[in-house]
């Protein structure tokens, strides 16, 4: 089974972090300039947006326990040839480690039948989880870097 799976510790309070992978205005400073459509609702599709607008990521929400996990698939659509492959899911998991500090996992999973998506990802993954942890940790993302789409 292809999966990726990413583990970090941030400086911050599970519910800082939970505000952080659900808040439009947090999003769009450390993952690609996207935001959320609408919050995440079980069972509810959603999308993510570029700066213009166009969807950069659809999927369906199939678990929300705030601020602890989230769980939703992931359809890329902002290149043509991660759009033509079929969804695979992200989970993310949030735990607190001690006071004031939260371990993030990552799953990436469901992505045997998608590869040109599972390389996409790789390293975008560990370039979105540093620019967060560096917003949370230090009020600034990282500097920007190159936007899907």
């Amino acid at each position: 089974m292809t999966q990726h799976v990413y583990e970090i510790d941030i400086r911050a309070e599970v519910e800082d972090v939970w505000r952080a992978l659900t808040d439009p205005a947090s999003t769009r400073q450390y993952f690609h300039a996207t935001h959320w459509a609408s919050p995440p609702v079980a069972g509810q599709p959603f999308t993510t947006l570029l700066p213009d607008g166009r969807v950069a990521v659809e999927g369906v929400v199939e678990e929300v326990d705030p601020p602890h996990r989230l769980v939703h698939t992931w359809h890329p659509l902002y290149d043509p040839e991660l759009a033509a492959e079929p969804p695979s899911r992200v989970a993310w998991v949030l735990t607190a480690v001690g006071t004031g500090t939260t371990h993030l996992r990552l799953v990436h999973d469901r992505l045997d039948d998608s590869p040109r998506t599972a390389e996409s990802v790789r390293e975008g993954w560990v370039r979105i989880l540093d620019s967060l942890r560096s917003l949370l940790e230090t009020g600034a993302p990282l500097p920007a870097a190159t936007t899907p789409g």
